[in-house]
């Protein structure tokens, strides 16, 4: 911890500031004695993903977006000044078209000729019944996978990596039970209070990761209209606000007020397959990370 913070001050980083014992006892003192101290980022906060996308969800249908769900593209295909977009659910028509398809992106991007390796994971939770507040801070454990957090009504969220099964194509996961454990296993040595607590559920959503674990951002190379946002690497929930904010003003101003050039798509494109293929032919080629 003291390298890592060392290493972020040579580079101009100050949020994060190496605690010993007796301030980890103040801020989080229901952690196990045993524990000598830690990193804290005293700016950072936290949210809930599900209440967050949902408000984002209800503002955009309020200013007259339509927004619809369990849908897959099947085919895109440029006609005219326009995209005709082929869809489990119909046609639609557009000028411009935003490739955020996440764990699919890349499905999309190989349909336009600019394929992007992805590598699928399905990160897994578990939440918690109700317990008395004992921790603000979001808790990230260095060395094993753990993060955790208590949320307002008293539930236990988590998490911190460990993966299941990911069936994109079937969109469901399996958990594996083991890797729980062992997160549970860490929980309970780390809070003796979570030794008592009951899990009530268990899910895992299913994610991209690129293969330099960096987003894919900004306008398509090779056609007019079209946008990639996709492959967050695990850090979309913190990421996407931003990230869209700055793809509306590519897309409305032909620019954007920070660099994205690093996150083009370009960078893929020694992938090689599926270059000078017509965007309807759909190729699925993927080269090495």
């Amino acid at each position: 911890m003291e390298e890592r913070v060392r290493a972020l001050r040579v580079q101009g980083f100050v949020h994060e500031e190496l605690i010993g014992v007796a301030e980890l006892r103040r801020l989080v003192p229901a952690v196990a004695q045993h524990c000598p101290g830690g990193i804290v980022s005293r700016r950072d906060g936290a949210a809930d993903p599900f209440r967050t996308t949902q408000a984002f969800r209800r503002k955009a249908v309020e200013l007259g977006q339509r927004v619809l769900t369990g849908i897959a593209v099947s085919g895109l295909v440029r006609r005219g000044g326009s995209w005709s977009l082929q869809t489990t659910a119909g046609t639609f028509r557009a000028p411009i078209v935003v490739n955020a398809a996440g764990a699919w992106a890349d499905r999309i991007a190989a349909a336009l000729g600019e394929p992007v390796p992805l590598e699928v994971a399905a990160l897994m939770l578990m939440i918690t019944a109700r317990m008395p507040p004992f921790v603000k801070p979001v808790v990230i454990l260095r060395g094993r996978k753990l993060s955790f957090k208590q949320l307002r009504n008293g539930t236990v969220l988590i998490g911190g990596g460990h993966a299941g099964r990911a069936f994109r194509d079937e969109n469901r996961t399996e958990l594996d039970w083991r890797k729980l454990a062992s997160s549970a296993h860490t929980v309970a040595e780390l809070f003796p209070v979570m030794r008592a607590a009951s899990i009530v559920r268990a899910w895992a959503g299913i994610e991209a990761r690129t293969a330099d674990e960096l987003p894919v951002l900004g306008s398509s190379e090779r056609h007019a209209g079209i946008y990639h946002q996709f492959g967050f690497s695990g850090h979309g929930f913190q990421l996407a606000p931003g990230a869209g904010a700055l793809i509306a003003e590519l897309i409305a101003t032909g620019r954007t007020n920070l660099p994205i050039a690093p996150f083009s798509i370009a960078r893929f494109a020694e992938c090689g397959a599926g270059k000078g293929a017509p965007a309807e032919a759909a190729p699925r080629a993927q080269c090495a990370g």
